[in-house]
């Protein structure tokens, strides 16, 4: 009986060294976050990125701001929720029009984008460098990924220890519903909102 215990416990630390080794394999990506590329430009002569590298992960960070970025069902919520004078109708505030199937009357309302984040994806061993769109809670100050993940940047130009998963783009060919006030009130905020709210519909 005791050797059977100690063969079941030598598994399981087995299994939780496998699982810790797992882990500690994955590389780590530093995480850059710019309020914009000329921002990112001016700090590339001192970084391991170049201004193109800048340019790229700024248009990849775009291009998931038009269908990805936070929507709202009215303006007020939107600057509740990022503050007064930086949300607009989707397509003036860099979106793609609204889904007919998904906002069937009225308008949404989302925030400009408010920085990126870009990182080195690191494919097929050469560097390659993405970004991602950011945008920041009203209330807290913080910097939340358009799925509603906190980023703990200190300021502009500072980075933060993330993984590949934080810096790989997200696509869609058609943005998520507009929040509602309930479901923000509910959340506690947007960022778990809109967590919440990607998850619903398989985002």
């Amino acid at each position: 009986m005791i050797s059977r215990k100690r063969s079941r416990a030598a598994s399981a630390l087995l299994i939780g060294a496998g699982a810790f080794t797992l882990t500690a394999c994955e590389e780590p990506r530093d995480l850059t976050f710019f309020e914009n590329s000329d921002q990112c430009r001016r700090a590339a002569d001192m970084a391991e990125f170049s201004a193109a590298d800048c340019d790229a992960a700024f248009r990849t960070a775009l291009a998931e701001h038009a269908t990805q970025a936070p929507r709202y069902e009215s303006l007020a919520l939107c600057g509740e929720q990022h503050g007064a004078g930086v949300c607009a109708p989707p397509q003036a505030a860099g979106g793609v029009a609204d889904d007919p199937q998904t906002q069937e009357a009225g308008f949404s309302y989302m925030p400009f984008i408010m920085g990126y984040m870009m990182g080195n994806m690191m494919r097929s061993g050469a560097a390659d460098y993405v970004g991602r769109p950011l945008y920041r809670d009203a209330r807290t100050g913080a910097m939340h990924s358009s799925g509603g993940d906190r980023m703990a940047f200190a300021a502009p130009g500072s980075k933060v220890s993330g993984s590949s998963a934080q810096i790989r783009p997200v696509t869609a060919a058609r943005p998520a519903p507009p929040m509602t006030r309930a479901a923000v009130a509910s959340a506690g905020g947007f960022g778990a909102a809109r967590t919440a709210a990607l998850r619903s519909v398989g985002g």
